[in-house]
């Protein structure tokens, strides 16, 4: 703007302006509530010329990012604050663009919608219509419930409804969650499912074999299925089963069969297709020949020579003898040499079993019949050849032969340690080694580490371990293994039982085998000392489940004295344990019990509570004890069946104090929740009217939970984080001590479950009093109020104190309260109402910050003027975007004053006709008025707008201290219009413009059009006064020389010296655009017919001057056309003849005495015709003398 002035103050005419075109003309849109939406205006130059500008917006909630712009193509972004609008509320006002091409309003309407989201919940009137809308498209039911505005669907102002809603949101399974909401609140069932329960049984397979299970639902919703298999020949291409993958109710998952994963036989395996509530087992069996190579043949053959190998051990390790288990041996080995055929290793066998039998001379015979093929092999068989040899020397005892074979079979095992039946045959053949029974221990150590695991090793090593139980220094791997065999079997002998007890005391940790051995032990020799180490160990491994218990209450009763028996004891006592303690662990703790856990010592005094008479020296010693337990207890609120016993016993209507009143109740308001679901993991209590939530874990499936409300809300939740709805359970009161509660609300009557009770009152009946109104404020300070029921409350309250407006504030309690209100969680309407209250009451501060952030819809005119003008004063005139806007808004309605007036006046801005409105009112008003006139003035200068410039600024001149070039400026607008435009100005601006060119003694300091309008004024008058004269010849000799030209210059050739040929010509004066493009077509008459095309010069900016020589009576006919939209229009017509105009000296032309000449011709006039033919003759003499021919 200022770049505009400034030019125009210096006489620089923009020949054309840009021609704007804003796009959109007219803004009718819709915008989401909730947020701010961003939109374009678009600002472009028809004719590609730079635009500058400002814009402003009427409406607080429309916000130019940008007021300034410039360019020929010009993006306006702006932004619709739709915060805390509703539905259908719609945002009215305009744009207002001040530009070097004019000025433009845009008038703008914003409807607010909610959206397509909003608009498919608004439609959500009942839960039955959300049900029915998931029914028929889940994916968008589940994309509306995920909305952040979920919670205005119609439906959703229930508390109950919303308490569910929130207790489900925001779990990993987005589709459960839909789920169980619907089926919460009984709009759908959930769906069943079944699978075909049919035998699933395979026969002989040589290929991969497919099929598929088949599951059928009823219902619609929600389906999640894990498909798995425990067994490796079934594979599963489908491991997950969705609503998605059924069709027609049906689904069916496939799976493979693949035979070369079985082995031979029957196959076993399960499909197992589990869900939160369902779990469908599959058993398949497939049948398949023997796989990897073997043959019937040959499984039966190993089967034969495992039992062979069994009857050997039971005779090895002394279980049994005798001629039936020789009979068993020779028949396994029949079969196998009826599978197999006779071989040497057999008849070695069946050798070995005739010497059991004592028949030598048989197993002679057989020894020879296999003597050759064993000889033979002897490199490669190397066990085989010692077993042969060894069944010789008892067959015929040879001391040498004896001696040679140990040594062969030592070479053999330190070649070979793998070869450990070597070593079995060498213990029975060398008596020696159990000389040095540590070397012999050695020797057993090396063959286990070896990876011996043979229950033959295990056997023999029993065997010297009870002739030296003292070679065990410790229970390592090896012992363990050696004993447990030996225990299974019966083996191990009483003193060795002893020793492993002895050292099994000074076991670090616990092993499940080592109990597994000890028990063993304990159940053949029912000894003190098993006993005690079975309950070390246990005690060691921390055990505490019932079979633990099992021996530590033998151990009590045996009298073991053992470090932490009794903590253990109690550890480890059962749930339905129903009986008094022993008193040896009631004594006990009596001295101290401090150490137990908090379960342990809860058990423990629930059983002195309900077995022990009060009058009990044990029950007295424990009383006071029992007491501050309780105590400690119930103020860290913890509750259970044991705690809720000891709490009846203990806790009494007298002993209850303030500290205890406060804790109490939710102690007693507590319930038992049982959930016979495995993997629900917590329960979640949500409350209607708190979003606190309370999660409690399930231990064993139960809970204890405390439930102040008919209303309270159970949900479950898994290890995922997944929430549940419909799961069953169980739900019983822990306590039942009425008088007891009553006692606490006595005592604390502000407890939160009493004030809600309060409050669910005046939500049903609304508020009467003061008194009731404090309880909801009251309430209202609670932070964990859920935000639907703190509006309920809210509603209320604000209900109440609108009621009150039209009385008196005696204490000023009611707007001191909405001050503290936090206002986001109101209704539209009810801010309204709390905006006006504060207004009512002179908070101005809190009702003009409310406005800022929510807007002023809906607030009366009235208290609109008022909270203005004393925000005004409030803030010492200081501008404000808001206050400035909405300080118009009511000036607009009528409603204005000295102040507001003042407001406007110093910061307004917007069209040049609003603030015209403003100035000419404040005028009238005598306000002070600012610098709006030197604003306004220089806005319509730089837009164009000059309909009510002249009154603006004779204001500005007449009232305040001038800007020179907004002087200069506005002369140079005046004076375009004057010379360029014909249009007739003021008498005074005229009069002020010859001052100012009077005062200048240097024309070429002056704008040029002023020296024009000057010369173009003074032609006008009839007459100049002296100094006018001379003004005008000063003037005009300076346009002379700077070569101007035109038709009103002959009108001051009295005046002014002017040039012959100036005054002998007529002339013609279009004014049009700088870069207009002219054509002049002329006629002269009488002699030309035909109008023919003549140059026209551009004398001044858009001003062009024909010049023409016309004799007398000549006439000359003129056509002016402009070249507009690529067709020449005609834009001036008419004819001009000769006219030499007035000089200070008659007849001083030449032209002008040819012209009298043909005068007096015409007239004859004889005595005129010499005359003037004289003087012409003369004038051209002289001109000859004077300007000689070079």
């Amino acid at each position: 703007m200022r770049e505009r002035i400034n030019r125009l103050a210096k006489g620089i005419i923009d020949s054309e302006i840009p021609k704007i075109k804003v796009t959109p003309s007219e803004i009718d849109d819709v915008v989401r509530s909730g947020g701010a939406t961003r939109r374009e205006l678009v600002v472009t130059s028809e004719n590609n010329l730079h635009i500058k500008g400002l814009a402003y917006s009427s409406n607080f909630r429309v916000r130019l990012l940008s007021g300034a712009f410039g360019g020929t193509y010009n993006h306006l972004v702006y932004e619709i604050n739709g915060s805390y609008l509703e539905d259908g509320d719609v945002i009215k006002g305009s744009f207002y663009l001040v530009t070097n091409g004019g000025e433009r309003e845009v008038p703008y309407s914003f409807r607010v919608e909610l959206g397509t989201s909003g608009k498919a919940l608004s439609d959500l009137k009942t839960v039955e219509d959300f049900a029915e809308a998931a029914k028929k498209d889940m994916d968008t039911a589940l994309r509306l419930f995920e909305y952040r505005d979920f919670v205005t669907a119609p439906f959703m102002n229930e508390l109950h409804i919303r308490a569910i809603y929130d207790g489900l949101k925001g779990r990993p399974d987005r589709r459960k969650e839909l789920e169980e909401f619907l089926t919460a609140l009984k709009v759908k069932k959930s769906v069943e499912l079944s699978v075909d329960q049919k035998v699933w049984r395979f026969g002989e397979l040589e290929d991969v074999l497919s099929d598929q299970v088949l599951i059928t639902r009823s219902g619609w919703g929600y389906v999640n299925l894990e498909v798995t298999t425990d067994c490796d020949f079934i594979e599963l291409p489908q491991k997950s089963v969705g609503e998605l993958d059924f069709e027609d109710d049906r689904c069916s998952v496939p799976f493979l069969i693949h035979p070369e994963r079985m082995h031979q036989g029957e196959n076993s395996g399960r499909i197992i297709i589990t869900g939160m509530e369902d779990r469908f087992i599959i058993p398949i069996t497939a049948v398949i020949n023997p796989g990897g190579g073997i043959s019937a043949e040959d499984a039966f053959a190993k089967e034969a020579f495992g039992r062979f190998l069994r009857l050997r051990l039971l005779e090895e390790s002394g279980q049994k003898s005798g001629e039936d288990l020789w009979d068993d041996m020779d028949n396994a080995l029949d079969e196998l040499e009826l599978m197999k055929g006779e071989k040497g290793l057999y008849k070695l066998f069946r050798g070995d079993v005739c010497l059991l039998q004592g028949k030598p001379s048989k197993a002679a015979l057989l020894l020879d019949e296999c003597r050759d093929e064993i000889l033979n092999e002897r490199q490669e068989k190397r066990e085989i050849y010692c077993y042969y040899q060894y069944l010789r020397l008892k067959v015929q005892p040879d001391e040498y032969q004896k001696e040679s074979l140990i040594r062969l079979m030592k070479k053999y095992l330190e070649e070979d340690r793998m070869l450990f039946w070597l070593f079995l045959l060498l213990i029975k053949l060398d008596s020696r080694l159990f000389d040095n029974m540590p070397a012999l221990f050695s020797i057993l150590k090396r063959q286990f580490d070896a990876g011996v695991r043979s229950p033959f090793f295990y056997v023999s090593s029993c065997k010297v371990l009870n002739d030296a139980p003292d070679l065990i220094r410790m229970v390592g791997p090896m012992e363990l293994q050696i004993l447990y065999h030996g225990a299974s079997r019966g083996l191990i002998e009483k003193k060795l039982a002893l020793a492993v007890s002895k050292l099994t005391l000074t076991t670090k940790y616990f092993n499940r085998l080592h109990y597994r051995m000890l028990v063993k032990l304990y159940e053949e020799y029912q000894e003190k000392e098993i006993l005690e180490a079975i309950c070390a160990l246990l005690i060691k491994g921390e055990c505490r489940m019932a079979e633990a218990f099992a021996w530590y209450e033998k151990g009590i009763r045996a009298g073991i004295s053992l470090t932490r028996l009794y903590e253990y004891y109690i550890y480890a006592l059962p749930r339905n344990y129903c009986y008094l303690l022993p008193k040896e662990v009631l004594l006990y703790f009596s001295y101290g019990g401090n150490e137990l856990d908090l379960y342990s010592r809860t058990v423990l005094y629930k059983n002195v509570l309900v077995y022990l008479e009060p009058t009990d020296p044990l029950y007295q010693a424990y009383e006071r004890t029992i007491e501050k337990f309780a105590t400690e207890q119930l103020f860290d609120s913890r509750i259970d069946n044991r705690l809720a016993s000891i709490y009846e016993k203990m806790i009494f209507k007298d002993v209850i104090d303030l500290p205890m009143a406060m804790v109490l109740p939710s102690i007693l308001r507590s319930y038992r929740v049982e959930c016979s679901n495995k993997k629900m993991k917590y329960v979640i209590i949500c409350y209607e009217e708190l979003t606190e939530e309370d999660a409690f874990l399930l231990q064993d499936g139960v809970a204890y939970v405390p439930l102040f409300s008919e209303h309270s809300i159970l949900l479950f939740q898994d290890a995922y984080g997944n929430r549940y709805a419909n799961v069953p359970y169980k739900k019983d009161p822990v306590m039942d001590r009425p008088e007891l509660e009553e006692r606490c609300f006595e005592l604390y009557p502000e407890h939160s479950m009493l004030r809600l009770r309060a409050c669910e009152k005046a939500i049903l009946n609304g508020v009467t009093d003061r008194k009731e109104v404090e309880i909801l404020e009251a309430t209202l300070e609670d932070p964990k109020l859920r935000p639907y029921y703190q509006r309920l409350l809210l509603s209320k309250v604000i209900e109440f104190y609108q009621k009150q407006t039209d009385e008196p504030e005696e204490d000023g309690k009611g707007a001191k309260y909405l001050l503290t209100l936090d206002k986001k969680v109101l209704t539209k309407v009810e801010r309204i109402g709390v905006c006006n209250t504060l207004i009512h009451n002179g908070h101005m501060e809190e009702a003009f910050r409310m406005i800022r952030e929510f807007g002023c819809e809906g607030i009366g005119t009235e208290r609109l003027y008022r909270l203005c003008t004393k925000m005004i004063l409030q803030k010492l005139f200081d501008e404000d975007p808001l206050l400035l806007s909405m300080a118009y808004e009511v000036f607009k309605d009528g409603k204005n004053d000295s102040v507001i007036l003042d407001y406007l006046c110093e910061h307004y801005n917007g069209l040049s006709e609003q603030m015209y409105n403003i100035l000419m009112l404040s005028v009238s008003g005598h306000v002070e008025t600012n610098d709006l006139e030197e604003r306004l003035t220089a806005q319509m200068m730089f837009s164009g707008s000059l309909s009510k410039l002249d009154k603006v600024f004779h204001l500005y001149k007449g009232r305040k201290e001038t800007n020179d070039n907004i002087v200069k400026a506005y002369l140079t607008i005046k004076c375009t219009e004057y010379f360029m435009e014909e249009k007739e100005p003021e008498e005074k601006v005229l009069a002020y413009l010859e001052a100012v060119v009077k005062s200048f003694s240097i024309k070429g300091r002056l704008p040029t059009i002023y020296l024009l309008s000057v010369s173009k004024y003074y032609a006008k008058l009839s007459e100049l006064t002296k100094e006018q004269e001379e003004l005008c010849r000063d003037t005009v000799a300076f346009l002379l020389d700077e070569g101007y030209v035109f038709p009103h210059f002959k009108d001051l050739a009295k005046y002014a010296s002017l040039p012959e040929d100036i005054l002998d010509k007529a002339m013609i004066q279009y004014s049009a655009d700088r870069d207009s493009k002219i054509d002049l077509q002329v006629r002269i008459l009488p002699d030309e017919e035909e109008f023919h095309s003549e140059d026209i010069a551009r004398m001044y900016q858009g001003v062009f001057v024909k010049q023409k020589i016309l004799f007398e009576g000549e006439i000359m006919e003129y056509r002016i056309s402009q070249l507009i939209d690529e067709e020449w229009i005609i834009k001036k017509e008419g004819s001009i003849s000769c006219d030499t105009g007035e000089s200070p000296k008659d007849l001083d032309s030449r032209f002008a005495c040819l012209n009298e000449m043909s005068l007096s011709l015409s007239l004859k006039d004889e005595v005129g015709l010499k005359k003037r033919m004289q003087e012409y003759l003369k004038k051209n003499a002289a001109a000859e003398e004077l300007f000689p021919l070079m």
